[in-house]
């Protein structure tokens, strides 16, 4: 059994009511109160959150009791498509012809036309894989520019019914005959624990763990700021623990190098939580190359971006044109990214951090 509903913006309003049940899951509908669409889907374990026609932003995860997601000024998302006007998802889809913080030679916007793309359809899917039963959601974004780029993106977000990890996946389809610049970046946007700790299958020396040493326009340093920052250039594993104390305002970036894969070409990364739980992303490192870690904390905002599997760095196209960094895709072809992001149990996790040591 399995099958697809494509979605009506009519069955949104802001009293929440189920649309499909299936092998014990359950998908329902609802507004925020900024008249945001969402989409819930509830498993045994939790339940996640995506804006179906903003972005198909996963903007929420709960499990475990706790949800998993960044703190930020915004409690809801607001309808924009501007990135910085609804900032506070679990798991933004980045690019596709741009990424990244503009230079001064760029005129993108921040991490391109996908956080806050409007999609047109969007629609439901179920059944079964070799995984077990799951439900997703999924859709397509056009975007065209006379004499320009089109291409279709399609995103899927899938929750399995008997898993707390969801897989995440975008597909950018060149609609044209002609080859488009491709950069894409997965940004899962985690809540930094106290005293969490981070578990790679990088190493925490200078070479595997470079600081960003460039400081983007919106980001304003204090001087402590400044000075913990150079700490971090030669003793880089200070952050393996997440301690209270130490200085993420307004925010710390690292390039994170060599990461090690297992046995299914994935690597994992873990934020370890004081009862044993974990958060946690795997992906494929030699097809998503580039990883960044991005960590802030202070009253307002609050957030670790413990691994953003990308295909460049985030300093804009300008700059990662000029590495060899900006990829192509050919007239007609299509080119597909996968992250797995969510929860791990204590017994889970524990499992997992061998796994990952053994490596």
């Amino acid at each position: 059994m399995g099958g697809e509903m494509i979605l009506r913006q009519e069955w949104f309003n802001k009293t929440e009511q189920t649309v499909l049940s299936f092998n014990n899951m359950i998908v329902s509908t609802f507004l925020y109160s900024t008249g945001v669409a969402a989409l819930r889907i509830t498993n045994q374990y939790g339940y996640i959150i995506v804006l179906p026609y903003q972005g198909q932003q996963v903007w929420d995860a709960e499990f475990g009791g706790r949800s998993l997601k960044m703190k930020t000024f915004f409690d809801e998302p607001v309808k924009s498509r501007h990135l910085l006007e609804s900032y506070g998802a679990l798991l933004f889809h980045c690019g596709a012809l741009r990424m990244g913080c503009p230079g001064p030679e760029d005129d993108h916007p921040l991490h391109g036309e996908l956080p806050g793309a409007p999609y047109s359809r969007a629609s439901i899917t179920f059944g079964e894989d070799v995984k077990g039963s799951f439900i997703g959601i999924t859709g397509t974004y056009n975007y065209a520019q006379a004499f320009g780029d089109k291409y279709d993106a399609v995103p899927l977000t899938k929750l399995y019914a008997d898993n707390s990890v969801i897989d995440v996946s975008m597909t950018i389809k060149n609609l044209a005959s002609y080859p488009m610049d491709l950069m894409y970046m997965c940004h899962v946007n985690f809540f930094p624990a106290d005293n969490g700790e981070l578990v790679q299958t990088a190493g925490w020396n200078t070479e595997d763990m470079v600081i960003r040493s460039s400081i983007p326009a919106h980001v304003k340093p204090t001087p402590k700021f400044l000075a913990f920052m150079d700490q971090l250039k030669s003793t880089p594993e200070v952050t393996r623990i997440l301690k209270p104390e130490d200085d993420y305002n307004p925010e710390i970036v690292f390039y994170i190098n060599n990461l090690k894969a297992d046995k299914d070409g994935l690597t994992h990364i873990m934020q370890k939580h004081a009862d044993g739980t974990a958060d946690y992303i795997s992906y494929d490192p030699s097809d998503l190359n580039h990883t960044v870690r991005w960590i802030l904390k202070h009253e307002d905002q609050r957030v670790i971006g413990m691994a953003l599997p990308s295909t460049c760095d985030p300093e804009g196209y300008t700059v990662e044109k000029e590495k060899g960094n900006v990829r192509s895709i050919p007239g007609r072809e299509e080119k597909t990214f996968s992250v797995s992001v969510g929860f791990l149990s204590a017994p889970k996790a524990k499992k997992m951090q061998k796994n990952i040591e053994s490596l």
